[in-house]
């Protein structure tokens, strides 16, 4: 049996439950929160982050590193399909994901709003918030609009784009973010992702436990075009 350690809030453990579920494979959830668990964190990853997956005395770290791991062990379904350009375009958005999208809705809008604001009980930085919705997240939205196809998935199968994009984007979504009116080409793949039945078990599961956390809506700012 594989241990997973880690919680489904962090959109990078989602991530990986998601690939596992993609897969049909069984596994354990350890709950684990990093930022409240601090010294147990760093006992599993020697930076104390999650996703951390324990497998047959494997100790497998990092979201990108342990989907590899999945997909050497368990080629089908691929994770990561296609020719090799499908490869590296999967690549790419799930690294583009990981950092620069997951830097702005992880890292300001879910960790102002929910973590700090409604978990830790702090004081949330609504100037971090505003410059995230109105100034960095608008020309990442607009990217990522570009590279999704008018229908169907980013490569020719489902793969790991889809599964990195969603969670992360269900992250935004829990702390109060959305798409219409002005990305609807993006808000309509993420819903069509979002409608897999196994990825549909875990939005029921997150609403059951989670949704008191959830956050009123926000919107970016698109400037008019000139």
């Amino acid at each position: 049996m594989m241990i997973l350690h880690g919680a489904s809030i962090s959109p990078f453990v989602r991530k990986i439950m998601l690939a596992l579920s993609y897969k049909g494979l069984s596994y354990e959830l350890q709950p684990l929160n990093p930022y409240l668990e601090k010294e147990l964190a760093h006992k599993r990853h020697p930076m104390g982050k999650v996703p951390v997956l324990e497998h047959e005395g494997q100790t497998v770290i990092d979201s990108t590193v342990i989907a590899h791991y999945l997909d050497d062990l368990y080629p089908v379904p691929p994770l990561y399909p296609g020719d090799a350009g499908e490869r590296a375009r999967i690549r790419w958005l799930e690294e583009y994901v990981d950092t620069r999208l997951s830097a702005l809705l992880a890292g300001v809008l879910f960790y102002q709003r929910i973590l700090r604001g409604q978990i830790l009980e702090k004081e949330v930085d609504q100037q971090a918030i505003e410059d995230c919705l109105h100034h960095h997240l608008p020309p990442v939205l607009r990217y990522l609009e570009e590279q999704i196809p008018d229908e169907g998935f980013i490569s020719t199968h489902f793969s790991m784009a889809e599964i990195s994009l969603w969670s992360i984007f269900r992250s935004g979504w829990m702390a109060g973010l959305r798409l219409q009116p002005h990305f609807p080409k993006l808000d309509a793949y993420l819903n069509s992702v979002g409608q897999e039945p196994w990825i549909a078990n875990l939005i029921t599961e997150e609403d059951h436990e989670l949704s008191v956390y959830y956050c009123s809506p926000v919107m970016v700012t698109v400037p008019d075009k000139a």
